[in-house]
């Protein structure tokens, strides 16, 4: 009776560990690009900028709101660290944190934009029994600076190590995103605004949920942020 038992709580718990396995894929598609790009031209040395970005992907007839904070500091003229967390996924009970460094690689001038690259990671850690993933990400932005007003456009994706452990080959290797934003940099203000294709290589779909997609494909929505210079 013992061993009976015992394999049907390994089976349940095989099935629970399955479905919170899915539902992080799935769910982290969608907060691949919760928030503006964070920075897309290279703060100066020196600079730190403390800002607050809100993400509305579009969920069913309206947007899910994701609030998150973020900090980023100019490490020289050409590289910049950043580092953020995610204060809606908290809510939901995870702890969402990123990091990485923006780098410059050509300065934009009149005829030709510039360019820059960024690599980091994001993680997830569930508040509720210690689940943990880690995903590194690199992007690359094309951007216009006209005095304080940028323009870019943006291609990011995420890398899944774990892709093969979802079950209804929902797993992706690559999470990709690309965005086209407006900023306006002025002394010691930054705002941000942003309108990102997310994952549009695939359908999506969270529990319970629709996801408005670009040609049947992924998902899409605003980001807007506001930040302070110092």
């Amino acid at each position: 009776m013992f061993e009976v038992y015992s394999m049907i709580d390994f089976v349940n718990e095989l099935f629970t560990m399955k479905l919170r396995i899915l539902f992080w894929v799935l769910i982290s598609a969608l907060f691949a690009s919760c928030a503006p790009t964070r920075v897309v031209a290279p703060l100066e040395k020196g600079v730190t900028q403390i800002g607050v970005t809100l993400g509305r992907p579009r969920v069913n007839d309206g947007s899910l709101p994701l609030v998150g904070i973020y900090f980023a500091k100019g490490l020289s003229d050409v590289k910049t660290f950043y580092a953020g967390a995610q204060l809606t996924s908290l809510y939901l009970g995870t702890i969402q944190l990123d990091g990485g460094v923006v780098k410059k690689i050509i300065a934009p001038n009149i005829m030709i934009p510039g360019v820059s690259w960024s690599y980091g990671a994001n993680s997830f850690i569930s508040s509720r029994d210690g689940a943990f993933r880690l995903y590194p990400e690199t992007g690359v932005n094309a951007y216009w600076k006209i005095g304080p007003h940028i323009l870019n456009i943006s291609a990011n994706t995420w890398v899944d190590p774990t892709w093969f452990l979802s079950d209804y080959n929902k797993g992706r290797i690559l999470s990709p995103s690309f965005g086209a934003g407006y900023r306006f940099r002025y002394k010691w203000i930054e705002l941000q605004a942003e309108y990102k294709l997310l994952n549009p290589t695939r359908e999506m779909h969270i529990p319970q949920a629709y996801i408005p997609s670009t040609n049947g494909l992924g998902g899409k929505g605003w980001y807007w942020g506001a930040a302070l210079n110092f």
